[in-house]
This record gives structure tokens, C-alpha cells and sequence, in this order.
């Protein structure tokens, strides 16, 4: 009976060793200022070359603003390869790398316009394949200088984290005018029969913010670039595009100085929660119609003018910032406004008889009307009386 036991004790004992053993442990495991983390990823294109930037953040400086703000500037490190692949640019960063790259933090993507005139579709199948990179990134386009616009420098020695470039919904819930799109987006605009892919437009402006008096840079959304059917089409700056901003989705502000005769009587908060593009085939020609339904507030008012007139005023100058837009777009034969994707979805049949959408024209009299209904819900602390 005590032999008995001894052996069930040291078999116990065995088997217990042996599990110890087979756990895994964390030898492997590494501190996360040992890994670099890649937060944005910029793509250019020179002498034939793609030539790859990374904007790395030390996370230790970042974790360690959760509880207290920096008194220094947050440090940024920078990557950069090149190849005459994009795949081959991105490998020829790690030729360097002192520490094992991580992509899968990445916040955001930057395309510069050199790049876009390459095949971009490419672009971003080869991005895709790469099992750490996601649909989630922010993505835009610039014309700036790449090393310029990643070592930007954020107010207050915020991390790099808290702007523009990783988290442009913030600030686009204050002013409503350049939408930001995803890399999912972006791809679906790019696959989508008859749609304009408007990318936005990133820069750094060196005059608006300073510390003390001293000017500081800050990124900036100033336009967009235009590509349609994996072409590109060019900048369009911020003041080009007045009318788009009515056709985006979830329009949450977005400020329009009422002026008539040039001299300025109101200011207006608007809002678009509800916009529709509507098409008629007339005469077999497509006929255009845009209906706006706008909410907002009156901000500031420099006269007696009466609510219904400001809404009067404040409905003409959108329709014409809409129709100017439009007809620039027509001129430039870039369709901003996505007209072609519209009568895709709407008049599939007259869309396949002209050639999938490639021989329908743009013409200024396709847009036939603009129909918009604004209503001023309030003016501050005062209530309207109508």
C-alpha cells in the first residue's frame, strides 16, 4: 500500500514537470519601446522609382500622455526606401531597421501626386496583400515635401496621434467641407462603375498657428485630387470646390456668408442631412436634378434682415456654388459630382448602350436643376419668429 503511494506521488510529480514544460512562456516576448511602430506610410514616385516614406512614434512617449501632457516635443522617426516596385521600396526600408517594423498600427496613408499618376489600383492590391495592412487607414494625397509633412510638429507637443493626418473626423465635425475617406473607400470608389474618387488634399500651412509668436506649421486639408477610372485628373484647391461640399454625406457644419450686393449681412451654421442626385433620360439624354434639404442657424447677423430672407439668400448662393462648381468640372471634363455613377445605378440599360458609361459626355445644360430647401432652426440663444 506505500509502495502503492510513492508511485502515484512520483507520477504525479512527473506529470506535473512535463506540463511545466510544455507551456509556453514569454522568452519571446518584447517590451514595446523594443518594436517600431509604424503610424503613417507616404508613397512617392521619382526617376521612375516608388520611393516609400514611415512615420514612426516612440509609444512610450505616447502612453506616457495619457495622464500627463508633454513639456517637449514628441521626437518622429522617419523611414525611407525606394524600388522600382512599390514592394520592392517598401523592403528596401528594413535594410536599416535597428528594430523588428510593425505595419499594423498604421493610421494613415499618403499619397503624393507624382504617385497618383501611376497605376493606383496596383497601388493599393499590393498594399492589400500584405496581411498587416488594413481597410482602416485614413487616406490622402499631397503635393508637399513627404519628409516635411510626416515631421510636422502638432500644437500644444501633442503626439502626432491627435492631428489631421491620423484623426481627420474630429476637426471635419467643426467644418464640414473636405470629406476624409478610408482605404475602403478609396478602393470602392476606385472599383465602383462611374465614380470619381475626390482624395484629400493634405499640406502644411505656415501661417495661421503660432507658439508665442513664433509661426508654427500645421497640417491642413486644402483640396482635393480628382481620379476617375484609375486616371488622374488633377488638384483642385479648397476654393474650387464650394459647391461639392452640399453632395456629401453627413455634412455636420459647415459655415456660408450670406452677401448680397458683396457686402456681408449674416453668417450661417448649415447642415445637409439629406441630399439626392435624381436622373431623367430625356430625349435620350440624362437630365440631372439635385435635391438639398439644409438645417442650421444663424451665427451672426449684421442687419434686420428677416429668417425667410436669409433662407432665400442662403438657397441662391448655394445653388450657385453648386452649378459654379459643376461647370468647371464639365469644362475640365472631370465628373466631380459622380453623375456617371448615378445613372449607372439608375438607368443601368441606357448606361451598357453607351459603351458601360465611357460615351455619355458631360454637358453644361446636363444638370438640369438644383432644387434646395434651407431652414434656419434657430439663432443661438433666440428663438425665430416666422
Amino acid at each position: 500500500m506505500m509502495y502503492a503511494k510513492q508511485v502515484k506521488s512520483l507520477f504525479m510529480i512527473c506529470l506535473f514537470l512535463f506540463l511545466t514544460i510544455a507551456l509556453t512562456g514569454c522568452w519571446d516576448k518584447k517590451n514595446i519601446q523594443d518594436i517600431n511602430y509604424v503610424a503613417a506610410l507616404g508613397i512617392d514616385y521619382v526617376d521612375n522609382k516608388y520611393i516609400v516614406y514611415s512615420q514612426s512614434l516612440d509609444f512610450t512617449n505616447v502612453a506616457r500622455q495619457d495622464t500627463t501632457k508633454s513639456k517637449e516635443h514628441v521626437p518622429v522617426w522617419l523611414g525611407r526606401g525606394e524600388g522600382v516596385t512599390l514592394d520592392a521600396a517598401v523592403n528596401d526600408i528594413y535594410t536599416a531597421s535597428q528594430l523588428p517594423i510593425i505595419w499594423e498600427h498604421i493610421g494613415a496613408i499618403v499619397f503624393h501626386e507624382r504617385s497618383m499618376k501611376q497605376d493606383l489600383r496596383k497601388m493599393i492590391d499590393t498594399m492589400l496583400r500584405y496581411h498587416e495592412i488594413r481597410f482602416t487607414p485614413w487616406v490622402f494625397g499631397t503635393r508637399s515635401n513627404m519628409k516635411e509633412l510626416f515631421a510636422a510638429p502638432n500644437a500644444f507637443n501633442l503626439s502626432p496621434l491627435n492631428s489631421i493626418l491620423h484623426q481627420p473626423q474630429d476637426v471635419y465635425t467643426q467644418q464640414s467641407y473636405i470629406h476624409p475617406i478610408s482605404l475602403r473607400e478609396m478602393f470602392i470608389h476606385l472599383l465602383r462603375p462611374g465614380s470619381t474618387l475626390l482624395l484629400p488634399s493634405i499640406s502644411i500651412n505656415h501661417h495661421q498657428w503660432f507658439e508665442d509668436t513664433k509661426p508654427t506649421d500645421q497640417y491642413e486639408m486644402d483640396g482635393i485630387f480628382a481620379i476617375e477610372k484609375n486616371h488622374f485628373h488633377g488638384w483642385w484647391g479648397k476654393k474650387d470646390i464650394t459647391g461639392l461640399r452640399w453632395n456629401f454625406q453627413n455634412v455636420i457644419h459647415t459655415a456660408l456668408q450670406i452677401e448680397p450686393h458683396q457686402k456681408p449681412v449674416a453668417m450661417l451654421s448649415l447642415n445637409v442631412p439629406a441630399s439626392k442626385i435624381i436622373v431623367k433620360i430625356q430625349g435620350q439624354r440624362p437630365k440631372i436634378t439635385l435635391r438639398l434639404n439644409i438645417d442650421g442657424s444663424i451665427d451672426e447677423t449684421l442687419t434686420d434682415m428677416l429668417p425667410h430672407q436669409m433662407e432665400k439668400l442662403a438657397e441662391q448662393k448655394i445653388r450657385k456654388e453648386v452649378q459654379t462648381t459643376f461647370r468647371d468640372g464639365v469644362q475640365k471634363n472631370v465628373d466631380l459630382f459622380s453623375i456617371r455613377k448615378e445613372i449607372y445605378r439608375q438607368h443601368v440599360n441606357y448606361w451598357k448602350s453607351h459603351q458601360q458609361g465611357q460615351g455619355i459626355p458631360l454637358s453644361l445644360d446636363m444638370l438640369d436643376q438644383v432644387d434646395i430647401k434651407v431652414s434656419l432652426k434657430h439663432a443661438g440663444m433666440m428663438k425665430l419668429r416666422k
